[in-house]
């Protein structure tokens, strides 16, 4: 059954310039992104590979964390997209999707569920949804998505590409 998750800005932001979002809704239902978040990626962002996508794509919703006080204190440690992004999945108890080690670590500590791009890519393709997760890690990479090679390793293996 597919859930719900709440986004961060760099794993959107990965598959997008990638030409590769259609895969997050391939396996999540419903996206959820933080105002901060879409600020970041669609405000801030305009003109840069991604924004435009992140923009036109009607199946990622919006929603405003309601704990203002503690969004802020998170704020002191990340930024108001990963703040927001963290206090909104614990509100809605959704998936935190997210790439940053640290944020994370964070997210974890809350209880939270947490996955990435990698373990989309994973997801995507025990389902059978992409064909090789090696092909579309290359195009994450080749769009400037930021791994490493044990990262990598690691996903191909476990998807028994590797």
């Amino acid at each position: 059954m597919k859930q719900v998750i709440v986004a961060d800005s760099s794993p959107l932001i990965s598959f997008a310039r990638a030409g590769k979002l259609h895969i997050v809704q391939l396996v999540y239902a419903k996206i959820v992104i933080p105002p901060a978040v879409y600020e970041e990626i669609v405000v801030n962002g305009k003109g840069k590979p991604g924004a435009e996508e992140i923009r036109i794509a009607s199946w990622i919703k919006i929603e405003k964390p309601m704990n203002k006080s503690k969004v802020e204190i998170i704020e002191a440690k990340f930024g108001p997209g990963e703040s927001e992004a963290i206090v909104l999945a614990e509100e809605i108890e959704a998936v935190l999707l997210a790439d940053e080690v640290v944020v994370i670590k964070e997210a974890r500590k809350r209880g939270l569920q947490v996955t990435s791009t990698h373990l989309i890519l994973e997801e995507a393709k025990r389902r059978n949804l992409i064909k090789s997760a090696k092909v579309e890690l290359d195009g994450l990479i080749a769009s400037g998505f930021r791994t490493t090679p044990g990262l990598i390793r690691e996903t191909l293996r476990r998807v028994g590409e590797y």
